[in-house]
């Protein structure tokens, strides 16, 4: 993972300090990917419904398929998670 400074103005610095409680860093990724996703034009699985919705498809005919392997995937890690470390 890569590091980026960020300059925020001194009373904007003394407010966060008063929420030790938020992850400052988790909520500024948080906020570049948002906005990268934004100007990306990249949607979510909801926003894609929603458009297809609007666009006179009806919900139950869109078919909500995991990614190829996905099941597969999901049965192993919950294999792997019932097995008692030593």
């Amino acid at each position: 993972m890569r590091t980026i400074t960020v300059r925020i103005p001194e009373e904007l610095y003394r407010r966060m300090r008063d929420h030790k409680e938020m992850n400052w860093s988790e909520l500024i990724r948080n906020a570049i990917r948002a906005e990268l996703d934004r100007i990306e034009n990249v949607s979510t699985g909801v926003e894609i419904v929603e458009n297809l919705k609007k666009l006179g498809v009806n919900e139950r005919d869109i078919g909500l398929e995991p990614p190829q392997g996905e099941e597969e995937f999901q049965r192993e890690l919950k294999r792997k998670s019932t097995i008692p470390m030593s």
